[in-house]
């Protein structure tokens, strides 16, 4: 799973990345200002989970950032966790009017940053999709059935994923078929309630989608479900 570091100051990107990557096997992309992160949250490349941005950068500021990210339709509900100094009240309360998910204030301690990175994380993981427990319960389904359905989708997502890797042109859309099997995998996905494999699952199938981004969601996907197995959920 992706999440995003905003910070024009590399040593406090550094230190946010290094408390991330102890709260779990998360993908950690980066971003040394909010352009350059907002090409990667509204762009086709795998959008994050999670957003960590600090509040004063020069140009657009981590509130504009938030700001825009909460009036696009396609990642309106995307957890965002701003980084602000002890003296930006006013900020912060701008913030919680624009939907800030929640925020760390500098100076921090690692244990600190670390301990609240993981809460952060664990609401943002909330959102990828809905207890197990809960669609079990909605399907009435027994475990191991919810399990096996779980599994066949990672069969079809390796399959799926074999049949990119063989196109030849990697830039190229994905084939019609390719489409129409993203497609199902789709419907099935919102029937479970994993609501960003849904997500990513409507990005691959775009007319602007190449094999290649395809290929990058699915692999995410997969690496998803096989957690979900072996979670104790």
């Amino acid at each position: 799973m992706k999440v995003l570091v905003v910070d024009d100051e590399k040593v406090t990107r550094m230190a946010l990345i290094d408390a991330i990557a102890e709260c779990g096997n998360y993908r950690i992309a980066e971003a040394s200002d909010a352009e350059e992160a907002w090409q990667q949250i509204s762009g086709p490349a795998l959008p994050p989970m999670m957003v960590c941005c600090d509040i004063r950068m020069p140009g657009m500021s981590g509130l504009e950032l938030l700001q825009k990210v909460r009036a696009h339709p396609g990642c309106k509900d995307l957890p965002f966790v701003l980084v602000s100094m002890v003296n930006d009240a006013a900020a912060i309360q701008e913030a919680v009017q624009l939907g800030v998910s929640g925020y760390l204030v500098k100076p921090f301690s690692h244990q600190d940053a670390r301990k609240r990175l993981s809460k952060l994380l664990s609401l943002a993981n909330s959102k990828t999709m809905e207890r197990p427990t809960l669609t079990m319960a909605r399907l009435k389904l027994p475990p191991d059935r919810y399990r096996a359905y779980l599994s066949g989708m990672q069969n079809q997502i390796g399959h799926l994923l074999a049949e990119l890797a063989e196109g030849a042109k990697p830039k190229a859309p994905p084939s019609e078929g390719a489409r129409q099997k993203m497609n199902s995998l789709q419907a099935n996905c919102a029937t479970l309630g994993l609501w960003r494999a849904q997500q990513l699952l409507s990005r691959g199938v775009s007319e602007d989608c190449s094999s290649s981004q395809a290929g990058e969601y699915l692999d995410e996907i997969r690496q998803h479900l096989h957690q979900q197995l072996f979670s104790q959920d």
